[in-house]
């Protein structure tokens, strides 16, 4: 094979070889700054929850409503990702009622305006339960009013997510929702991570192939010019 088109065959292999990196697209544990959140909510102190895996500070949502005024996450991808994942400590905080007289109280999430998930939490009956929860804490007197409160550990797939501007929502609802400190949430050490390819830039199999064809044509003007 002429030592051109060698060369152009090698560095198209390597191009569609690039490996899968991981990247961080957002980590914030709000003890400094409440960067790229809008929206409802404010930092304020973790209380009795700090004992818990939460740092000193988390993200706190008190509003009312149903659905309540959501905390909004907004980042900006340079290029596209895969395997994304939003993981996050979630602080359920006093009196949440899941199914009993007063509730239900859930607790959401939408990414770019659809619900990606949707759980009624209480704090009458025992921990809530699936596999993308971690028990941390469920029990009486831990921060605010001194109703019985619960943190996890959530762990979201967010599938594969284009280049460009999107948005993670946080919110509460429910005809039983009552907000302010008779119930709210928090979130604490958010980090949304994924795959990139090489740069960060994800090659688009036209692009290579327009790419090849016009090595390929220029190895040929040189055979025909020797």
């Amino acid at each position: 094979m002429p030592r051109l088109l060698s060369s152009v065959a090698l560095a198209l292999i390597a191009a569609l070889a690039v490996p899968a990196q991981a990247a961080v697209f957002y980590s914030n544990d709000f003890e400094a700054t409440a960067a790229g959140m809008s929206g409802a909510g404010f930092l304020a102190g973790s209380q009795g929850f700090s004992a818990f895996g939460f740092g000193n500070q988390y993200f706190r949502n008190a509003s009312t409503g149903n659905p309540a005024a959501s905390s909004v996450l907004g980042l900006s991808l340079g290029s596209a990702a895969t395997s994304v994942t939003l993981n996050f400590d979630l602080a359920a905080i006093d009196s949440w009622d899941g199914a009993n007289c007063c509730g239900p109280d859930f607790f959401n999430v939408k990414l770019d305006g659809a619900t990606i998930y949707s759980k009624n939490f209480d704090i009458f009956g025992s921990p809530s339960t699936g596999p993308e929860l971690t028990n941390l804490v469920y029990g009486p007197d831990i921060a605010v009013s001194g109703w019985g409160d619960q943190g996890y550990k959530v762990a979201l797939s967010l599938g594969n997510l284009a280049a460009g501007a999107h948005t993670i929502e946080f919110f509460t609802s429910g005809t039983g929702w009552q907000g302010g400190d008779d119930e709210s949430f928090a979130i604490d050490n958010v980090v949304v991570e994924g795959n990139g390819v090489g740069n960060g830039q994800l090659p688009e199999p036209g692009s290579l192939a327009l790419w090849g064809l016009a090595l390929l044509g220029a190895g040929a003007v040189r055979r025909r010019r020797a």
